[in-house]
């Protein structure tokens, strides 16, 4: 996910009771980065967007621009 589509939702987070620790090896360095704030808590505590709760309209703006 994207850093700006994660802060642009965050009326939408959720809390992750169990968030995921193992190291991630084959994300871009974006993803890294974002993944590494939200292992460290950096953006709030257990910090979590489900995909689905992303708007339809986002979605189709978002593919608009690829």
């Amino acid at each position: 996910m994207y850093r700006k589509t994660l802060i642009e939702h965050r009326l939408l987070w959720g809390v992750e009771p169990s968030p995921e620790t193992v190291e991630l090896t084959r994300l871009t360095g974006e993803e890294q980065a974002l993944y590494d704030d939200l292992h460290s808590n950096n953006l709030g505590e257990k910090v979590r967007l489900e995909q689905e709760r992303i708007g339809f309209d986002y979605l189709v703006a978002a593919l608009g621009k690829l």
